[in-house]
């Protein structure tokens, strides 16, 4: 019999800001915001077609690329799948909340994101909210994921195409978009209306939690409309990027139907 302790699981390494990692990222940040770019890093030796790809990019955009060792960008990614492709990027600017209201169109479709601690999770969902041309997303001051490595190789270029905003009181941000007539929409795993029944063609900030405990009560009960979508009981729950972008694609699809 084994009398040993039991072996702690190792840490997962904590991500560092400022760097976009694998061929998505690094294409769509010299595609859509180069000027944040400020070095391409990528493993000495390396010569497929993405590679040439991104040094193609990086040539037009005039940002400076170099070869380093594979191990470096290891370093760097600290456990994240990179390709042996990095950039290394100006920290990103979050607009304010005020900011990102000043430019909203009328009958805007947003996001906003409430303790949605996995990067893979909000990374997915700003892809999905990009791909529907969503007009922008608000991160809570804390409790929330960053924008960190993670999350932009998730995203895959769509955090460059989403206005990024950061709210510091969700609630009280949910109350004005309110009264500029934008109804917050709670995504819950159960007692709201079936997706396809919520009204998601005018103004809409569409409202998701938290991986395991859903919206905050402070903030659900500033939403007046609450979707679920429904699922077979043995499922339990969906992850809550993928409730998320069916509740974004629901909202194109009737957007698109009303001409918004």
């Amino acid at each position: 019999m084994d009398t040993r302790p039991p072996r702690r699981r190792r840490a997962e390494p904590e991500l560092r800001e400022g760097l976009a990692l694998g061929f998505h990222a690094v294409r769509g940040a010299l595609l859509n915001s180069p000027r944040r770019v400020e070095k391409v890093l990528l493993a000495r030796g390396q010569r497929d077609e993405r590679t040439r790809q991104i040094v193609a990019l990086a040539r037009k955009a005039g940002v400076p690329h170099g070869q380093v060792p594979r191990e470096a960008i290891e370093r760097l990614a600290g456990g994240v799948r990179h390709q042996g492709i990095a950039a290394r990027l100006a920290e990103t600017e979050l607009l304010t909340a005020a900011e990102l209201v000043e430019t909203l169109p009328e009958r805007p479709l947003l996001v906003a994101i409430d303790s949605v601690s996995d990067p893979r999770n909000l990374g997915a969902i700003i892809r999905t909210a990009a791909a529907v041309g969503a007009h922008g997303l608000f991160l809570p001051g804390h409790r929330a994921a960053g924008l960190s490595p993670a999350v932009r190789r998730t995203a895959e270029g769509g955090i460059d195409l989403l206005p990024v905003a950061r709210a510091g009181n969700l609630s009280r941000l949910l109350e004005a978009l309110a009264d500029d007539d934008i109804v917050p929409v709670a995504l819950e795993t159960r007692g709201g209306v079936p997706y396809w029944e919520a009204p998601l063609a005018g103004g809409v900030v569409l409202v998701a939690g938290a991986e395991e405990k859903g919206i905050r009560p402070s903030v659900l009960k500033r939403c007046p409309v609450r979707v679920t979508i429904p699922i077979r009981e043995k499922v339990g729950s969906l992850n809550v990027s993928v409730a998320a972008g069916i509740l974004l694609v629901e909202a194109d699809r009737q957007r698109r139907r009303h001409g918004a």
